[in-house]
């Protein structure tokens, strides 16, 4: 619903898919942040020279960036190419993903070389591994919260051995959405998403000396006014079946879920926003792309003031 200052502008036409996402990795350096670590990782998926396999699948995996960044004593075919300096290597490579992310969001411990004592490897067991050695595993039984750039960690077969991790990109009391290399066929990196009761979620590690995202306090009315620069179309969920429609203008909304990305050309949003429609049935508590925020970029969630609008 909108204090309505009509932006001029005609609607544009939008491609809702599976999802994509980019940024510059921050140096190893820093002090880790949960934001930095799903940064990179978000970075990394909409990074379309390297977020993806080549060739075809061998013994060893698949040619990939991320293990050559890591294990360049793995095989390298005439598939392998070569992407900023890095010649791609043959491997199963979601760890590799997994702790190219960690590394260069700074995360502590994640630039220890296996070869040197880390932790790590291009094994998925070994992010469970790093939460056991420094006290941050945690079971799915336990109840544990995900919370944004730990690890999840997958055993696909039920059979007690650990084959696939991921990086939490966020979660709410029953759904726990991921960014993961090797994902899928053709082999990509992708975001997806699980119900948190799902067998198949072993558990989390959380990053060594990241705390817990301290929540947000929203505005005494739980609105947060923005600006959208056309007239956006509702659903009763991200994604789902249309409902109605938002009118271009100032509106106010109450919360943002991660979702299917919105996105024409270069410009995309994952994130959708809570709301109340100015036309539809029904129209209340519905949920337009963040898409539509006039003022911020790529998968960015803000009000008009610059908070950041919270999780639902």
């Amino acid at each position: 619903m909108a204090l309505r200052q009509l932006i001029s502008g005609a609607a544009t036409a939008l491609v809702i898919a599976a999802g994509l996402v980019t940024i510059a990795a921050g140096p190893a350096s820093a002090a880790a942040t949960r934001a930095q670590i799903v940064s990179v990782a978000q970075t990394e998926l909409n990074n379309a020279s390297r977020n993806h396999g080549a060739g075809p699948q061998s013994t060893w995996g698949v040619c990939n960036y991320y293990t050559g960044v890591f294990r360049t004593w793995k095989p390298a075919t005439s598939s392998c190419p070569t992407t900023d300096g890095v010649r791609w290597r043959e491997s199963d490579w979601c760890a590799d993903f997994a702790k190219y992310v960690w590394k260069n969001a700074g995360v502590t411990y994640a630039n220890i070389a296996e070869g040197s004592g880390g932790v790590l490897t291009g094994v998925a067991a070994s992010f469970k591994d790093y939460g056991t050695t420094y006290g941050t595993w945690h079971t799915r039984s336990s109840g544990y919260t995900p919370e944004p750039g730990d690890a999840v960690v997958f055993d696909w077969e039920g059979d007690g051995v650990i084959n696939h991790v991921g990086i939490v990109s966020s979660a709410n009391a029953s759904t726990v959405y991921t960014i993961e290399g090797n994902s899928g066929t053709p082999s990509m990196t992708r975001a997806r998403s699980y119900t948190r009761s799902s067998a198949s979620i072993v558990g989390y590690s959380a990053p060594v000396g990241v705390g817990s995202t301290p929540p947000t306090q929203p505005p005494t009315q739980g609105k947060y006014w923005v600006d959208t620069f056309a007239a956006a179309p509702g659903y009763s969920t991200p994604g789902g079946a249309r409902t109605g429609t938002l009118n271009a203008g100032t509106n106010y909304v109450y919360c943002k879920v991660w979702g299917p990305v919105v996105q024409v050309s270069g410009a995309f949003n994952h994130w959708w926003l809570k709301t109340d429609l100015d036309s539809g049935s029904p129209w209340q508590n519905q949920y337009v792309s963040a898409y539509y925020l006039s003022r911020w970029g790529n998968d960015e969630a803000k009000d008009n003031s610059g908070v950041v609008i919270p999780n639902c």
